[in-house]
C-alpha cells in the first residue's frame, strides 16, 4: 500500500509541475510578435450549429455582417437541427443561409459533421469558421483568419471572452475559468511554440485540414477530440488573442456541473481512444494532449497520497483538538489565493470592479466543486448531450467594462 501511495504521489507532482511549469514559463517568455496583416483574399464560411437558439441566433449573425471584411469573401451558414422553435426563420431574417444537415443529431460534432461534408463539397471557401449560436464576434474576426492563413497556420483559436461575468458568482467564475483558459493556457502554449488547443467555439479551421482529416469526432467534447486529430496528423494550431468572441455564461450552479461532467466526461472518452496513439506519435503537442486527456484522472489519482496523509494525522488532531485551527486557516490561505488568482484575471481583463465580487469570491467554491464532478464523470456512464438554453439577448461588454 506504501508503494502504491508513493506511486499516486509522484503522478500526481509530475502532472502538476508540468502545468505549472508551462504556465508560468509562458507568462514569463516574451509575447511573440504579432502576425501582420495582410490583404483580404482568404474565403470565409461561418458556422453556427443551432438548437432552439432564436432569441440569440440573430446578434451573432448581425455581428458577423458587421465583419470589417469585404462582404464578397464570407458566407454565413445556420445550422438548425432538432429545433422546436423559429430558429430557422430568425437566422434567415437576420441575413444568414441556412444550411440543413440528415441524419440523426446526437450532439454539436454530428452537426459539423455534416455541415463540413455539404460545404467542402463546394469546393469555393478557403477556411471555415465555427461559433455557438449565443456568440458575439469581434468586427477584425475574419481579418485575423485571413493573416492566420497566410502566416501558415491551419488552424487557429480565438479569445473566448465572456458577455455576462457579472451576472452572479457561477457566470463570474465560468468567466474566470475562460479567461485562464485563454491567458494561462493558449497564450503561455503560443509564446512557447507549442501547439494551442481548440476551445468550443471561435475557431478556424482550413479547408485543407477539413479534406485530410475530416471531422470524425465521436466524444462529448468535438473540441478537444478535433485537436487530439490535428496533433496526431501534425497540424500545430495557431492563436488569435486579438479575434475574440464573446460567449453567454451560465448562471445556474447545476448546469454549470453538468457543463463540467459532460467536459470531463468527454475528456476520459478521448483518453481511451487516443492516449495510446498520442504517446506513440513523440511530438509536444501530442504529448500536450496525452497531459490534457488524463489530467482529470491524475487529478483524482492526487486524492490517494492526500487522503492516506489526512488518515495518518487524523489521531494527531483528534488528540489535540486545537490543532484544527491550523486546518481551518489553511483552507483560509488556500480560499484567498484562489480569490486573488480571480482577481488578476478579471483585472487582466479589465473587468475588476466591484461587480466581480461575487465571481472573485465564488471562484474557489468552483474549482473545488471540481474535483467530486470529475470523480462522479469517472464513476458514471458517460451523460447525452443536452442544449444549454439561451433566451437572453445579452450584448456584447463595453470596452473597459
Amino acid at each position: 500500500m506504501p508503494i502504491i501511495v508513493s506511486i499516486c504521489g509522484v503522478l500526481s507532482t509530475l502532472f502538476t509541475l508540468y502545468y505549472a511549469v508551462t504556465s508560468l514559463a509562458g507568462v514569463l517568455f516574451r509575447k511573440r510578435a504579432p502576425i501582420a496583416s495582410q490583404p483580404a483574399q482568404k474565403r470565409i464560411a461561418a458556422i453556427i450549429p443551432a438548437r432552439n437558439e432564436a432569441a440569440v441566433v440573430g446578434k451573432l449573425v448581425e455581428s458577423l455582417l458587421a465583419q470589417d471584411y469585404p462582404r464578397a469573401l464570407f458566407d454565413i451558414y445556420v445550422v438548425p437541427n432538432n429545433c422546436s422553435d423559429d430558429t430557422e426563420a430568425a437566422a434567415l431574417s437576420a441575413g444568414a443561409r441556412v444550411l440543413r444537415v440528415e441524419g440523426p443529431i446526437r450532439a454539436k460534432g454530428d452537426v459539423l459533421r455534416g455541415a463540413f461534408g455539404q460545404l467542402t463539397a463546394m469546393g469555393v471557401y478557403d477556411a471555415y469558421c465555427v461559433f455557438d449560436a449565443d456568440n458575439l464576434v469581434d468586427a477584425r474576426f475574419f481579418q485575423n483568419v485571413n493573416d492566420m492563413l497566410l502566416a501558415g497556420y491551419p488552424v487557429a483559436q480565438g479569445y473566448r471572452d465572456s458577455k455576462n461575468p457579472y451576472d452572479n458568482w457561477v457566470s463570474g467564475s465560468m468567466s474566470a475559468f475562460f479567461w485562464f483558459m485563454s491567458r494561462l493556457y493558449n497564450e503561455s502554449r503560443a509564446r512557447l511554440g507549442m501547439s494551442c488547443h481548440l476551445n468550443g467555439t471561435g475557431f478556424m479551421v482550413s479547408d485543407e485540414v477539413v479534406r485530410a482529416i475530416g471531422w470524425d469526432t465521436h466524444s462529448l467534447t468535438e473540441d478537444l477530440e478535433f485537436t487530439a486529430l490535428c496533433a496526431l496528423h501534425g497540424y500545430r494550431i495557431g492563436w488569435m488573442p486579438e479575434a475574440r468572441i464573446y460567449d453567454e455564461q451560465t448562471v445556474s450552479f447545476k448546469v454549470s456541473c453538468m457543463q463540467r461532467r459532460r467536459w470531463t466526461a468527454g475528456s476520459l472518452q478521448c483518453m481511451r481512444r487516443y492516449v495510446p496513439r498520442l504517446l506513440k506519435k513523440h511530438s509536444m503537442a501530442s504529448l500536450d494532449m496525452a497531459m490534457l486527456f488524463m489530467g482529470n484522472l491524475l487529478c483524482i489519482i492526487g486524492l490517494v497520497p492526500a487522503v492516506g496523509t489526512a488518515l495518518g494525522l487524523l489521531p494527531f488532531f483528534i488528540s489535540h483538538p486545537w490543532r484544527i485551527l491550523a486546518l481551518v486557516l489553511l483552507g483560509a490561505v488556500y480560499y484567498l489565493i484562489c480569490c486573488g488568482g480571480g482577481a488578476l484575471l478579471y483585472r487582466a481583463e479589465h473587468r475588476l470592479n466591484r461587480r466581480a465580487v461575487p465571481g472573485i469570491f465564488g471562484f474557489p467554491v468552483f474549482l473545488v466543486t471540481w474535483m467530486p464532478i470529475n470523480m462522479f464523470a469517472c464513476l458514471t456512464p458517460p451523460p447525452r448531450w443536452k442544449q444549454i438554453a439561451h433566451v437572453r439577448d445579452i450584448g456584447a461588454p463595453d470596452a473597459g467594462d
